[in-house]
């Protein structure tokens, strides 16, 4: 016997499984989200740190200071490229970030400094 509501209408049975897609679906899909975010944050961080490392030797090359030109050389994620021109001192860091799916990605970041009085080429 089915049972029957009001009316004589049969009631449908109740859907089964269906949160069960829904959560796999909603975990899978905030699982792949967050590791898009994790992925790009370490790109940015990546950038960060070579911007400042180019950043930083060049102010030291700039400066003349050869303890604090090692000390920033040592520090420095990659491979840097120094260029002395226009009055001063252009040092690029070259170095690559691993994205999933991607490979490496190549991270590069310039910056200028002027000479200080007194330094230079």
């Amino acid at each position: 016997m089915t049972p029957q509501v009001s009316g004589g209408a049969r009631r449908r049975p109740a859907p089964r499984g269906m949160v069960t897609v829904e959560l796999a679906i909603g975990t899978l899909t905030a699982t792949v989200l967050t590791a898009v975010l994790v992925t790009l944050t370490m790109l940015g961080v990546a950038q960060a740190s070579a911007s400042e490392a180019s950043a930083q030797l060049a102010r030291q090359i700039a400066r003349g200071d050869d303890a604090a030109i090692a000390a920033a050389e040592d520090r420095t994620p990659g491979e840097a490229e120094v260029a002395h021109r226009d009055g001063g001192v252009e040092v690029t860091v070259t170095t690559t970030s691993f994205v999933l799916g991607l490979g490496h990605i190549p991270i590069r970041a310039s910056t200028w400094a002027a000479y200080e009085p007194g330094e230079g080429p």
